[in-house]
């Protein structure tokens, strides 16, 4: 779909010693994306996703290199503000996620987590990503929900040089 829309995308391995997640930026005046998979969790590749596509529909022309698990919210722009909100939106409607906090909290039981994420059709991991981030559930809780997204994208972690998917 990134493709039809003119948007490049690939996914490269991290490298050593760096902590980025995600790039938003233009080549020869074609918006690219590429995420590096740090996080090989399914709310990670997702919000990674919304996120860099969001610096493109505002079209923020600079380079991005996103950190996105590794900073403190208080220090981010206004445009990593901005692309924080429409990744969120686009991944769960704001409204239902509070009501549904405020129907299962404190204590959020998977079979709860999982019958909201159907209702919203979304992966349960991404539902469960979002309620650990606004501190609900702790990190340690249901982390089998969170499962890996690179069994579902070998052909282009692996993939040679030149090969666009």
């Amino acid at each position: 779909m990134l493709a039809d829309l003119g948007v490049r995308f690939t996914i490269v391995r991290p490298l050593p010693k760096t902590y980025i997640d995600g790039v938003a930026l233009h080549v020869n005046r074609s918006p690219m994306i590429a995420l590096t998979l740090r996080y090989d969790r399914i709310d990670a590749f997702w919000f990674t996703l919304m996120h860099e596509i969001a610096h493109i529909v505002a079209k923020h022309t600079q380079i991005h290199l996103d950190a996105l698990y590794d900073r403190a919210d208080e220090d981010e722009d206004a445009q990593e503000e901005e692309t924080h909100r429409m990744a969120r939106a686009w991944l769960l409607d704001s409204a239902a996620l509070a009501d549904f906090v405020k129907e299962a909290g404190p204590y959020f039981a998977e079979s709860r987590i999982r019958r909201f994420a159907a209702s919203q059709r979304r992966h349960p991991g991404i539902v469960l990503g979002c309620l650990q981030h606004d501190g609900h559930v702790d990190y340690k809780i249901l982390r089998r929900l969170l499962v890996k997204v690179s069994p579902y994208l070998r052909d282009w972690i692996d993939a040679p040089k030149g090969h666009t998917g």
